[in-house]
């Protein structure tokens, strides 16, 4: 049996290796949708998707696949949905694994039903001003909708058509400051001069955003309802990163939405993009993945990119996204404070281990 993971290993803790390895019993094959360059929050990863690629491997992954950044950097319901696309999308993937604080399988279905079933009350919250995580609370009102693995294990169970399995986080939790089980907290210790940040691209961040009409901001994802002239506003006013968030926040737009579009609006991400996978970027691979990868060619779905080659054979729509990422990728390498090399992409061998 194939089980799925969608994650992000941003960077891979105690927590992650405990997921893998439960659900790694009876010989379980084990695949991971894993976000590449940028992550969900609306930020750089700390280490770039082949490293971390790497660690998922020596954790007891069989296979990576990258989740690719026009999916990465949507909400949650946005990622969570593109993640179980492309799990679903490999042909030979039987069923999602995921940590959650509440491993009661049935409660999740429960509460993930009611949200379903509460929308319109949801929305009336959101036209009151709340944020829709607030919102959703407000009308849902569950202890379920406290933790954060929980929220995306229930947007999971939501878009996915296959068998899933809870297992219960362990550790302090989400945000903590334990950390052997918290990529927060971890993230907090690491030598900035050898991870990527957006900090240190803040300077060009804020020229492009300087650059950027209404309009623009109008084709990014998440911006409506007056939106656009608040960052317009904040965008004149900000010297930093820092301060641009907390001059856009209000109770309606959450840190995380802002991080978010800001990403997207520097990468140019705009809101005509492909907001599903369109191909299976393979990251990294043991002797029992490339089984797997020997299969997966065979049912898979969506063309399967092992390198640059691959994606020039697959179409000109698919050569183009690949080319895309390409840009991405070198948009990432800057965020070191010895940039890195472009053109990464398209020469970077892809990890195996034998």
């Amino acid at each position: 049996m194939n089980l799925g993971i969608i994650c992000e290993f941003n960077p891979l803790h105690n927590g992650h290796k405990y997921l893998i390895n439960s659900v790694k019993e009876d010989n379980n094959g084990i695949i991971c949708a894993m976000s590449g360059n940028f992550v969900q929050r609306g930020e750089f990863a700390v280490f770039d998707k082949f490293e971390r690629a790497k660690s998922a491997i020596d954790a007891g992954a069989d296979l990576v696949i990258e989740i690719p950044t026009l999916c990465s950097t949507l909400s949650a319901q946005g990622f969570a949905k593109a993640g179980v696309d492309l799990l679903e999308a490999t042909g030979i993937c039987d069923a999602l694994a995921f940590g959650a604080e509440c491993s009661d399988t049935d409660e999740l279905k429960r509460v993930a039903s009611l949200i379903k079933e509460k929308d319109k009350f949801i929305k009336q919250e959101l036209a009151k001003g709340f944020s829709y995580p607030k919102a959703r609370q407000n009308v849902i009102n569950s202890p379920i909708l406290e933790g954060a693995n929980n929220i995306l294990a229930i947007e999971y169970i939501s878009q996915t058509k296959l068998d899933f399995k809870a297992i219960q986080r362990i550790g302090a939790g989400h945000d903590s400051e334990d950390a052997s089980y918290s990529s927060s907290e971890i993230r907090k210790h690491l030598d900035s001069d050898e991870i990527s940040s957006m900090k240190n691209c803040e300077k060009a961040v804020l020229y492009k955003l300087r650059t950027m009409k209404e309009d623009d901001f109008l084709r990014i994802d998440d911006v409506s309802e007056g939106l656009e002239n608040r960052i317009i506003s904040a965008v004149k006013e900000a010297r930093s990163l820092e301060e641009l968030y907390d001059l856009i926040k209000t109770k309606r737009y959450t840190h995380s939405r802002i991080r978010r579009i800001i990403l997207r609006a520097y990468l140019g991400i705009t809101n005509d993009m492909p907001k599903s996978p369109q191909y299976l970027r393979i990251l990294a691979f043991n002797e029992k993945g490339r089984d797997m990868l020997s299969k997966m060619k065979k049912s898979a779905e969506l063309p399967v990119i092992s390198k640059y080659s691959d994606a020039k054979s697959s179409g000109e729509i698919i050569q183009k996204l690949f080319e895309q990422e390409s840009k991405f990728t070198d948009i990432y390498n800057l965020g070191y404070k010895i940039p890195r090399q472009s053109e990464e992409e398209k020469t970077k061998q892809i990890y195996i281990k034998y």
